[in-house]
């Protein structure tokens, strides 16, 4: 393996890290997103009255 082999190597790991990064901070922005969503739901039918 020469060195041109092991920078690609590097930049593909690096790059699949980003993505995976990436992926994962946008998983998390929905789930919290839902989460929020749940809460605001719950706090409106416990003052409405509606349980």
């Amino acid at each position: 393996m020469d060195g041109h082999d092991s920078e690609d190597t590097k930049q593909s790991t690096a790059d699949m890290t980003a993505f995976v990064q990436n992926l994962l901070q946008q998983m998390q922005t929905r789930f919290q997103t839902m989460s929020d969503s749940i809460i605001t739901k719950n706090i409106l039918i416990s003052i409405c009255g509606f349980a």
